[in-house]
């Protein structure tokens, strides 16, 4: 189904470019050949360090046997991980966050039923030290922009949650007792990135999803070879703008800027970005020899952060992880990176585009529901002339006026040319006669149609709200009513096919989700 809003998937890539910028297309075969890699190049060491970082970090949370489980497996070589990832954003908005949830684990759970002798564990990347707060402080449903108003800077995951309640007050006021959220949206993590993971463990859990918060010191240190090699030899931006040139030879766009030096320093309420001079680097308005900066690495490596493009090999070298599931977006700048990775000598995953979806709370019929997802303008024209035959009243008039046009000008064909100057200005005035009939008749029709014009726009602006595509904006409690939040998410995750390109369509009737 053609869908407005959303870009082509890597999917739709030729073979040709599969082979020179992705490892492959997401088939069993793939899969397992992508475990073998993976299995031979992650050492014991790193799946013990992963399983303590993990366990020390669900140390205080409700505990979900499946959870523990898949930590526990995680320390077993033939257990591997498909990972997705968010910003941490509010209250668990917009909607293609829980989708991307729901992706990995029923992927993981339809490959853990043929992928033998490897078993896979759903993993959520917390990027826990994006700094865009301006970006991720709002969320909205009922028509409403709610909005964590905090003058804190620096890594989202390290927020104070002060006043954190005060917005959750706000969601919780606003649904019945029966349907209350209390125990979903309360605050009681002191660090943002403690509660984000709380919140995903409190609906996700339940299925085994694995949250990881990279911003660990431990996981930081064991990166940190990478980070001195960076600083060193700035080897991230020679491998991606060899990659970017073969990108744009085939006429790809390039998603993300790379660095001199693709790192950032983290300080109190600030995340700088580390800029070679010469011989030195600048971090916001401090300068700092190399020595000096590799010797803070060494001693503090949980003050230095990758950025876009040095970020994925990070997770890919923490985690024994065989594919990544991510929106276009995301996955554009990933293609940017297959070169950096062979330099690193770490497998580059495999690369799935996660579904897309909308949510219609008016029960469209099913046959004609794709229309109702083409640009509003050509809704709106195809309505007037379905319901009003417009093109076939034009016409007629066109062809009569033709007719009259010709007649017109055949009788003072033999007069002269004021006579023709005579009817050429008569026939000038007709056509503009008939031009202003049009579009009177037009503007009439419209009045007509405004009931069912307004309809178009109220179901428009519910699948495109300001413009952008409904999982990109809208809440999922937008649509909770006597069926809570969780009871939804099950709904979604019984729906959501990791396996189907199309765009999903999740029709909610008359509360019965």
């Amino acid at each position: 189904m053609s869908v407005t809003g959303f870009a082509s998937t890597l999917e739709s890539w030729s073979q040709e470019e599969k082979a020179i910028f992705l490892t492959g297309d997401l088939t069993l075969e793939n899969l397992k050949a992508q475990c073998l890699k993976k299995k031979a190049q992650t050492k014991p060491w790193q799946r013990e360090l992963l399983h303590q970082c993990l366990t020390k970090s669900y140390a205080n949370l409700p505990e979900h046997a499946e959870v523990r489980k898949n930590i526990e497996l995680l320390l077993q070589e033939n257990t591997m991980t498909i990972t997705t990832g968010h910003q941490l954003s509010l209250g668990l908005g917009p909607l293609f966050l829980l989708y991307k949830a729901i992706h990995v684990i029923n992927l993981c759970a339809a490959f853990n039923k043929s992928a033998q002798p490897f078993t896979l564990v759903p993993v959520f990347w917390l990027a826990s030290e994006d700094h865009d707060f301006e970006e991720v402080k709002h969320t909205h449903f009922f028509n409403k922009t709610f909005s964590w108003d905090s003058t804190q800077t620096g890594p989202v995951g390290r927020f104070n949650t002060e006043n954190l309640q005060e917005v959750y007050n706000v969601f919780n006021s606003l649904f019945p007792e029966d349907v209350s959220l209390n125990a979903l949206f309360e605050v009681q993590e002191v660090r943002y990135g403690q509660h984000f993971r709380a919140l995903l463990n409190k609906v996700f859990g339940k299925y085994g999803l694995v949250v990881l918060d990279g911003d660990e010191p431990e996981l930081k240190r064991a990166f940190s070879p990478f980070m001195k090699r960076e600083v060193e030899t700035r080897f991230v931006s020679k491998a991606v703008e060899e990659t970017n040139t073969r990108l744009l030879s085939y006429g790809k766009t390039i998603q993300a800027h790379v660095r001199p030096v693709n790192l950032f320093y983290l300080s109190p309420s600030r995340r700088d970005r580390i800029v070679p001079v010469e011989t030195e680097f600048t971090i916001g308005n401090q300068t700092i020899s190399q020595p000096k900066l590799i010797q803070t690495l060494e001693e503090h490596p949980e003050r230095f952060s990758p950025n876009v493009l040095l970020r994925p090999l990070y997770q890919e070298f923490i985690l024994p992880n065989v594919c990544y599931v991510g929106g276009t977006g995301e996955l554009a700048y990933w293609t940017q990176l297959k070169g950096l990775f062979e330099e690193a000598m770490v497998p580059f995953p495999l690369l799935q585009t996660r579904v897309s979806a909308f949510i219609d709370k008016s029960s469209l019929n099913e046959t004609s529901l794709p229309s109702y997802f083409r640009p509003l303008n050509e809704q709106v024209d195809a309505l007037i002339g379905k319901e009003s035959e417009r093109e076939e009243v034009f016409q007629g008039v066109e062809n009569q006026l033709d007719g009259l046009i010709r007649a017109m000008n055949h009788g003072v064909s033999a007069m002269g040319n004021e006579a023709k100057k005579w009817c050429g200005a008569q026939v000038n005035a007709i056509q503009t006669s008939i031009e202003q009939y049009k579009q009177r008749w037009q503007k009439e029709q419209k009045q007509h149609q405004e009931t069912k014009i307004k309809r178009l726009e109220r179901l428009h602006q519910s699948f495109y709200p300001q413009g952008i595509p409904q999982e990109r904006y809208t809440h999922l409690l937008h649509f909770c009513g006597t069926h809570s939040l969780v009871e939804w998410i099950e709904a979604l995750k019984n729906g959501l096919d990791p396996f189907c390109s199309d765009i999903h369509i999740f029709v909610q009737n008359h509360e019965a989700e």
